[in-house]
């Protein structure tokens, strides 16, 4: 069809007919968000309503419709994550015949900003109960696809292309959740990387200890099923480092400067996530000098975050190497904000610099 969210489909076999991808959608809303309809500007937003549980078994039940049909899973998935920031929904004619920029342009057009709110503007209960739900959705979409369809080529690369494309957007509805959405999703993807990067390091050592006996002791058998489990989860470390590569590079390192600082404050909370959860990727300058450039935010909210990331990396006594550098750079500046105009942001920087001196 030529739609960039169809990549290389392995063909699945089904007893039954599939669903279409709004089929699936629509029954995702009926049976578990109460005949609430997504662009319903009521408070009682239809995933804000959902308890841990039941979104493990909406992700369940989306699996197996996934299972039977890719593209109709797929469409489906896109449709329930659009109406969180209250867009319109794919058709399936839409999703055969037009490609991303097209579909979010489509998309766009529809959409009325001036008259539509959507979950992440709102304040108060409502907004952390929303915010809540949708990092926790990510949390149970990665942790559910971790073993297979995580590496199928297809899901995960389809979906983080449209979330880029829409973190891209002008319309704030769709920048604002989609960048939200895609950091959970790359801190799902950053601790199944490293759960990977374990499984291989106690593949390798057993590999080691086997080839290392004597002829009639090591079992050839035993050899190769070994070196084909270190092939396949070096084959499954690279495709996890790609799709991260690809969110830091496509969403991150535009968000964080967004000219909305919900948005930046967002991308560097989740930043302070990954240098603190692999530090052997992410904790170096490169990734540092973010921290160190949003210390001079103009907006406090922004700045807090930042501090409290900074906070939860010198904690970490092993991590004091690696940050020399960068107390050496930003030091002047970190010295200064103990006087910060917002009280918060001057008692976390206390805060900081306490634990900066033990």
């Amino acid at each position: 069809s030529g739609s960039d969210f169809e990549a290389t489909i392995k063909p699945t076999k089904s007893s039954t007919q599939p669903m279409s991808g709004t089929g699936i959608y629509n029954f995702i809303l009926m049976r578990y968000c109460c005949c609430i309809h997504p662009f319903d500007l009521s408070p009682a937003f239809p995933l804000a309503a959902l308890s841990v549980s039941t979104l493990q078994t909406v992700v369940d039940e989306w699996l197996d419709s996934y299972k039977q049909s890719q593209k109709a899973g797929l469409l489906a998935l896109i449709n329930f994550i659009l109406s969180f920031s209250r867009a319109g929904v794919v058709s399936d004619e839409m999703f055969k015949s037009l490609q991303n920029a097209e579909i979010i342009s489509r998309l766009t057009k529809e959409f009325n900003e001036d008259s539509v709110s959507y979950p992440l503007s709102t304040t108060g209960l409502q907004l952390k109960r929303f915010k809540d739900a949708l990092c926790e959705f990510a949390r149970v979409l990665v942790r559910s696809c971790q073993n297979s369809l995580i590496y199928d080529e297809y899901l995960f690369p389809s979906l983080l292309a449209l979330l880029t494309g829409l973190s891209d957007s002008q319309v704030r509805a769709f920048r604002h959740t989609s960048t939200l959405l895609a950091m959970k999703l790359m801190t799902g993807l950053v601790e199944v990387a490293q759960m990977v990067s374990v499984q291989l390091h106690t593949a390798q050592r057993r590999y080691d200890v086997e080839n290392s006996k004597s002829g009639h002791e090591s079992a050839s058998d035993r050899l190769e099923e070994l070196k084909a489990t270190i092939s396949e989860l070096q084959e499954n470390r690279e495709e996890l480092s790609s799709m991260t590569n690809g969110i830091f590079r496509g969403v991150f390192v535009h968000r964080y400067r967004d000219q909305l600082s919900e948005i930046r404050a967002i991308s560097i909370a989740e930043l302070g996530v990954w240098l603190k959860m692999d530090p052997d990727n992410f904790l170096n300058d490169k990734c540092l000098k973010y921290l160190g450039w949003t210390l001079y935010d103009k907006q406090s909210p922004v700045r807090l975050q930042c501090v409290r990331a900074l906070q939860g990396l010198y904690r970490e006594k092993e991590f004091i190497g690696c940050l020399e550098l960068f107390t050496s750079r930003f030091k002047e500046r970190m010295l200064s904000m103990v006087l910060d105009k917002d009280p918060d942001v001057a008692v976390e920087t206390v805060n900081l610099l306490l634990l900066i001196q033990q």
